[in-house]
């Protein structure tokens, strides 16, 4: 059975932007529980061993000098803030190769049929009618914002995950 289609035309516009928030929740999510876990010793904890509120490095490790501990997390902490600091540099030049390439998108694409509103003969199959030059362009230069931001804030979230969890 050729020309099949499991969804239409519209169910595949909708559902991958769903997949790309439901991952960036999912990884919010993530974050948040790692973020939870507590590096330095909180004397004032009840000793709650089965909450956040459990010592990482002493149940992982067995240290019981309180310099060591406090000192791991002055080291965690200083990794988190230089790895911060690096995506936020890294991220001022991603931005700007997303506008640029955003609007390379959006004039090469656009400019195919003129900026053109009204539908064209498809030139892969003359029996069928293709969508306006304007709407591919439109259409292809969010995607590619989309899929960037998606990818600045995939990239944020797994490394602020990884400064957490090592």
């Amino acid at each position: 059975m050729v020309g099949t289609t499991i969804l239409s035309e519209l169910g595949t516009e909708i559902l991958i932007p769903i997949c790309a928030v439901v991952g960036i929740v999912f990884s919010l999510f993530q974050w948040y529980l790692v973020s939870q876990v507590k590096v330095s010793v909180d004397k004032s904890s009840g000793g709650d061993k089965n909450g956040f509120t459990e010592s990482l490095i002493e149940e992982e490790e067995g240290v019981n000098d309180h310099t060591v501990v406090q000192k791991c997390a002055e080291i965690q902490q200083a990794i988190s803030e230089g790895a911060t600091s690096f995506l936020f540099t890294e991220y001022q030049y991603v931005g700007v190769f997303m506008v640029i390439f955003a609007v390379l998108i959006f004039v090469f694409l656009g400019s195919v049929e003129g900026f053109s509103t009204s539908s064209q003969v498809c030139t892969y199959d003359t029996t069928r009618m293709c969508k306006p030059a304007l709407f591919t362009a439109v259409f292809s230069t969010v995607s590619f914002v989309l899929g960037a931001v998606t990818s600045v804030i995939s990239g944020f979230l797994g490394m602020k995950i990884a400064t957490y969890a090592n």
